[in-house]
């Protein structure tokens, strides 16, 4: 392929990306869902990447309720009326521990004639690390980097954190209780599980005690030295633990996901089609849900390019893991990691078609503790296969790539719907 058509093919799913963000926009979103309302809340919280952006909307849709807001510094603004609090994502700090002190004290506070409208999105979970007894800062942020690097997938993360919170797992609801709650969110999480979105603050917990200690053992998260004592002490109380299904306190509660990763997918899809290049959908090809090892989902995107049609292209999402095992850990994401491991197999590959071009991104437009949203890289782009391995190995990708100018850059949108991953055949 000519180096303008990699270029023009890079342009063409660069702003195909761009067509997924602006398809998920949480102010908008959030705006339509409130001004539905039949009712009038006493209270608001919205925590997560895109809490300025839900709480903003609120304000303009006419609700004036006082309350709390909990993002993470790229996407904080100010919200009148509310207490806004900036906190750390990925790892929680002491900041978030006092924004979920806050919001512990307002929830304590409601009664049976409140009503909590909800704003949740992603990443509330690192962003309100609120400690139960027994649990500090430090053990939170111990529990936090091996959760991260121990190549668990979204969704089980998620049932650990649930058990080490004071909010998560449906006890933000249980403390409001009986007060009303209205929760609206947006949804990172493959399948959009409620209670993985933010670890689910108003959500009952699906998975029962026995089997989340069972997935700890698993995973050898056991030998942190603060979790024995903590499981220890919710065995004995039962009423520590995350909400289960059926406790009433969810009766008081009604949700509703107003965006998710594949509205962000469609809308995508929708562009390539209209692209001119791709009309009526011409080549279109499935591509695997992001789920699960990075390099495992790298390789079952390039096993279904190289099945596909020699031209076309494919849209998917969803959220890989990296497993960054004992060694060094230098500086990337998971987009850019799986774009790398792709390009590395496509090379390898003798049945890969020429003129292939992968993007992979984070919604929330920053791929791990990076200012890059992820990669963009095509198959004519000057490769050294040394080089890639060297980067793979130590989880140091982002400065090749930077080197490479293959960074897929944009700025922070306020938003965090997962990861999307669009790849054309030419």
């Amino acid at each position: 392929m000519m180096m303008s058509a990699a270029l023009n093919q890079k342009s063409i799913l660069r702003s195909a990306f761009d067509a997924a963000l602006t398809a998920g926009h949480p102010g908008r979103i959030t705006r339509a869902a409130i001004q539905k309302l039949r009712l009038q809340p006493t209270a608001i919280i919205a925590i997560g990447k895109a809490a300025a952006s839900m709480a903003q909307a609120a304000r303009d849709a006419g609700l004036t309720a006082p309350g709390i807001m909990v993002t993470n510094d790229e996407s904080f603004a100010p919200i009148a009326g509310m207490d806004c609090f900036a906190s750390a994502h990925p790892v929680p700090d002491q900041r978030g521990v006092d924004a979920a002190n806050a919001i512990g004290a307002l929830v304590d506070r409601l009664g049976g004639d409140d009503h909590l409208l909800l704003l949740i999105s992603g990443g509330g979970s690192a962003l309100v690390p609120a400690l139960p007894e027994g649990i500090s800062l430090a053990d939170k942020q111990q529990l936090n980097e091996a959760l991260l690097g121990s190549g668990l997938d979204i969704h089980e993360m998620n049932i650990v954190r649930r058990l080490f919170s004071a909010l998560k797992g449906g006890r933000l609801a249980r403390r409001a209780y009986p007060a009303g709650v209205t929760s609206f969110l947006l949804s990172d999480v493959p399948g959009d599980r409620l209670e993985s979105i933010a670890s689910g603050p108003a959500v009952a917990d699906p998975i029962d005690f026995d089997a989340a200690c069972a997935l700890i053992r698993q995973h050898k998260l056991d030998e942190l030295p603060f979790v024995p004592p903590y499981l220890a002490a919710l065995e004995v109380d039962p009423t520590r633990r995350p909400v289960a299904i059926g406790d009433p306190v969810m009766d008081n509660v009604t949700s509703e996901i107003l965006a998710s990763n594949q509205l962000c997918q469609d809308a995508a899809n929708d562009y390539m089609t209209a692209s001119g290049e791709f009309a009526n959908g011409q080549g279109r090809f499935d591509l695997p849900p992001l789920v699960g090892d990075v390099r495992d989902c790298a390789l079952a995107l390039a096993d279904a390019v190289c099945a596909a049609s020699p031209v076309g292209y494919g849209v998917t999402g969803g959220e890989t893991t990296v497993q960054l095992g004992d060694g060094g850990v230098g500086l990337g994401g998971r987009s850019q990691e799986l774009a790398l491991i792709f390009a590395a197999i496509m090379h390898e590959r003798g049945d890969a078609p020429a003129g292939w071009t992968i993007l992979a991104g984070g919604t929330d437009g920053r791929d791990g503790p990076t200012d890059a949203a992820g990669a963009i890289i095509g198959a004519s782009d000057d490769w050294d296969g040394r080089a890639a391995m060297a980067a793979l190995d130590g989880h140091d990708v982002y400065p090749l790539l930077s080197r490479q100018n293959q960074l897929l850059e944009v700025e922070p949108t306020g938003t965090n719907l997962a990861d999307i991953v669009i790849i054309s055949v030419n």
